[in-house]
């Protein structure tokens, strides 16, 4: 009896050591799985990185234009010349240039102009001022100039209204200020153009004005008629007598001395200038 309580006693203990031995594996097992979902957690987690920045745009300021008044100011052009400032142009340079060109007229200075004229139009000037036609049309002749400018068919021109005494003498001209000087070229005014042009845009309405006139100058003055006369019913007659074998009653005009179809042949005159 003793032996059994004995081996009892031993198989108790050792299935206590072995229930503790399973305690603490599971304990082991259960704090090694709780470390390993704090340190799950305690992990940082990955973030994306932030997008680069866009790249930087330069921003490129135009070059500051000086106004009308202050190039007047500069240059002193004389203050019967009239550019508004919502009509010159964009570049300073071309608006240096028109305000010079204009202040040669307004001040009568043939020399000055002469530089910024095309050779054909240089020419033109030479005869002008031999004729003393620009001393007595420009200078103090001159009360106003209206100046407007804008591009046209690719071209840069301006157009200027001259106050005249009573009258407007209109000038238009391209222009070009790519060389050392700028250079302008007259452009034909057609008559009365001043009654013509309408619109906002003068500039294009002068090409508009021109373009016609120079449609209307290819067309011929004068388109003659020509007399029409009928020869049918002489023809029809002619026809019926060749038909019936009858001479006509009166020879038809045209070709003389020819026999028509159908007329008897009459004997032939023996020669010399008598009859026997």
């Amino acid at each position: 009896m003793m032996r059994l309580l004995k081996y009892d006693t031993r198989s108790l203990m050792q299935f206590a050591n072995s229930a503790r031995s399973t305690a603490l594996a599971i304990c082991a097992a259960t704090c090694a799985s709780a470390l390993l979902v704090a340190c799950q957690d305690d992990a940082p987690v990955a973030v994306a990185p932030p997008p680069p920045p866009p790249p930087r745009v330069e921003v490129v300021e135009a070059p500051k234009v000086a106004s009308i008044k202050e190039l007047m100011a500069q240059y002193d052009i004389d203050q019967r010349v009239n550019l508004p400032e919502e009509r010159a142009p964009e570049t300073e340079a071309e608006r240096v240039a028109v305000l010079k060109f204009f202040d040669a007229f307004a001040r009568g200075n043939a020399d000055a102009i002469k530089p910024m004229l095309s050779a054909p139009d240089q020419f033109l000037l030479d005869g002008i001022v031999t004729s003393g036609g620009f001393a007595k049309s420009t200078g103090a002749s001159i009360a106003r100039i209206d100046v407007r400018c804008a591009r046209e068919a690719g071209n840069s021109c301006t157009l200027a209204v001259f106050h005249v005494g009573e009258g407007f003498e209109p000038q238009l001209w391209s222009y070009t200020t790519t060389g050392s000087t700028p250079e302008f070229d007259s452009i034909a005014t057609p008559p009365s153009i001043m009654d013509k042009l309408s619109g906002d845009n003068w500039i294009a309405s002068w090409f508009e004005v021109l373009k016609l006139e120079l449609a209307k100058a290819d067309e011929p003055d004068e388109v003659p008629e020509m007399p029409k006369e009928d020869f049918t019913k002489e023809e029809e007659e002619s026809q019926a007598t060749s038909d019936d074998g009858s001479a006509p009653s009166s020879a038809p005009s045209g070709a003389p001395g020819k026999r028509m179809p159908g007329a008897p042949i009459k004997a032939p005159k023996p020669p010399g200038f008598g009859t026997k």
